[in-house]
């Protein structure tokens, strides 16, 4: 039986459709329906040679195509997620200029939402999909000069280097299944940044180890580049004489040709070490050279030749890399121990993937994070003692953001993860950090979890994560000065991590343990900018505003807390807040509750 004509039609469009991953972008102009009354309106003009631009111009300059042409709005496709974005920087301004020709009442904006994932191209270069649909719905969910952008957005670009994002929380958009995961987009320099406030003592040179460069330029052969540096970040972290950047901040510089002042710049860094590598996964060619900031001199160069399995299972080789490294700088012996490298490059990206999504604090997310966490622990059988660390820490969150039905069953979790880890490895950094952190904030042990952190800590005394949550345990003993120089240093060495809204929140409770509340609202707003869904940033915020005389403010903050979190009363927080038995946790909780915390 022959299919009828049309059917046939629609199969043979189907045949040609191809499935990639590509960036989608919308842009419309807010408030059309007015602005474009008449056919010689000077608006419709304006906005006509505007399109005419971004077309001639704008999208070749940026790499990117026009699916269509909405009338009062584009639809664009972009195969790099950072030329939309950038492209929505462009539109941004040429806009501005346009209008600057315009009357007051006659000025247009434009609205943009973007979105990044496989979509459906048709023989006719249209698209199709629920991508598609996300980043349309965005933009209705934008407001007039605004862009928006899913979490997979921000996730592909480098925060500080690409863009700045603001969190707006999780968005029900319509004909999307679930709650999606938004970032307003700005452009870099336009919001304020925080600089660490440290004593002279703290300020040691400072070495940044950039993701080393495949030869051919392949984004296949990324995994390899940073696995190579994390090894070197973790000898080179075993040096009292040095700070070292963490690998979550220097990842930010990937594959790219940035200048060597740009990157001391933005790293803080005083000694930055970059190289290239050519080879497969069984051995590699690498180039390594160490550059001095200030005068742009490389000091120190060299290159090795090993097979990669050997490279990550035996530390010699990067430990005497770390070696020539110090000796260039301090001129002086370095300790070196063993590490516990993942043992292939699969098991470390899925780590990776893990740690991501626990920071997006989204219960589906954090869920499935879990899930990887599990899988990571069985496929590491060998050597789990970071996966059982990470999966410890997971365990201290699902209580912390209130999405556990029993507490002490996850205090026991994460302890039996963290004892799991040592008993693999006693020396483990990451698992005696954890430790730490469940002992405080689950158990509630603040004296044990203190002697965690110091192990910690004199095994690597640039761990930011350690040095971070030991202040932390400080502020709930009520030791400010102390908390304040552990977390202002950890703020130091991650100074573009991308879940750095967890370091500003701590350091922000430093603050408050500190009584320099002017610094904790400073901390917090910025920790809430980058992540809006972390319930204890507002907490520190609400006790800052009150603290200072800002009692509206302190109210509203309290009520988006209430809004996140509808069952919180001031005794539910002294039942779960390691603080709740010194002076300082419960004058933190009158404070709640003078700010509109029920009782």
């Amino acid at each position: 039986m022959r299919a009828a004509p049309e059917s046939a039609k629609i199969d043979g469009l189907f045949d040609k459709m191809e499935s990639r991953a590509k960036a989608v972008l919308f842009a419309d102009v807010v408030g059309s329906a007015r602005l474009f009354k008449t056919d010689d309106d000077d608006a419709i003009r304006s906005w006509l040679s505007l399109v005419g631009h971004v077309q001639a111009e704008l999208l070749p300059e940026h790499r990117g195509r026009l699916v269509k042409n909405l009338g009062d709005g584009i639809f664009t496709e972009f195969q790099e997620v950072a030329d939309a974005v950038r492209f929505a920087f462009a539109i941004t301004v040429e806009l501005d200029h346009v209008n600057a020709s315009l009357p007051s009442g006659r000025k247009m904006h434009l609205r943009v939402g973007i979105d990044v994932g496989d979509v459906l191209t048709t023989h006719d270069n249209d698209l199709y999909g629920q991508h598609v649909n996300i980043a349309a719905r965005l933009m209705s969910v934008a407001r007039p000069g605004e862009i928006v952008a899913t979490a997979e957005v921000r996730d592909a670009l480098s925060n500080e280097l690409d863009a700045e994002f603001e969190d707006i929380g999780e968005c029900h958009l319509k004909n999307v299944a679930h709650p999606v995961r938004a970032f307003r987009v700005h452009p870099i320099g336009t919001h304020p940044s925080v600089v660490p406030l440290l004593r002279y003592e703290d300020l040691l040179p400072t070495v940044a180890v950039i993701p080393f460069a495949p030869r051919s330029r392949s984004r296949d052969h990324y995994a390899l580049g940073e696995v190579l540096a994390e090894e070197l970040i973790v000898a080179l972290s075993r040096s009292s004489e040095l700070n070292v950047i963490s690998r979550l901040s220097t990842t930010g510089f990937r594959m790219r040709e940035s200048p060597l002042a740009q990157i001391g710049q933005t790293l803080k860094a005083d000694f930055v070490m970059s190289g290239t590598y050519s080879g497969d996964r069984d051995h590699v060619v690498l180039d390594i050279e160490l550059a001095e900031v200030k005068s742009g001199r490389v000091i120190w160069s060299s290159r090795i030749s090993e097979n990669v399995p050997d490279l990550l299972k035996d530390a010699a080789a990067i430990y005497q890399i770390a070696k020539d490294c110090q000796n260039a700088i301090l001129r002086t012996e370095m300790q070196l121990a063993l590490s516990s490298p993942m043992q292939t490059l699969e098991a470390y990206s899925l780590l990776m993937s893990a740690v991501g999504l626990i920071h997006r604090l989204s219960r589906r997310h954090f869920g499935y994070a879990g899930e990887l966490l599990e899988e990571l622990i069985q496929r590491s059988s060998s050597q789990p003692a970071t996966a059982l660390a990470w999966k410890a820490k997971w365990h201290v969150l699902s209580v912390q953001q209130g999405w556990t039905d029993s507490p002490a069953r996850e205090t026991a979790l994460a302890l039996q993860c963290t004892q799991n880890a040592l008993d693999y490895d006693p020396t483990n950094v990451p698992a005696l950090v954890a430790e730490g952190f469940a002992l405080t904030n689950l158990a509630h042990r603040l004296d044990e979890a203190e002697h965690r952190y110091d192990m910690a800590l004199d095994y690597n005394p640039n761990d930011a994560m350690g040095r971070l949550l030991r202040g932390t345990l400080y502020a709930f003993k009520g030791q400010g000065e102390a908390a304040m120089t552990d977390t202002e240093l950890a703020l130091h060495l991650s100074p573009i991590d991308p879940h750095r809204y967890f370091y500003l929140s701590l350091a922000a409770s430093a603050a408050v343990a500190a009584e320099n509340y002017e610094r904790a609202l400073e901390l917090s707003k910025l920790s809430l900018r980058s992540n809006r869904a972390h319930t204890s940033t507002l907490r520190v915020k609400a006790v800052a505003e009150m603290r200072l005389g800002q009692v509206r403010e302190a109210k509203q903050t309290v009520a988006e807390l209430l809004s996140r979190q509808p069952d919180l009363t001031v005794h539910r927080w002294l039942e779960t807040s390691p603080s709740a038995s010194f002076k300082i946790g419960r004058e933190f909780a009158e404070t709640l509750k003078q700010a509109g915390l029920p009782p």
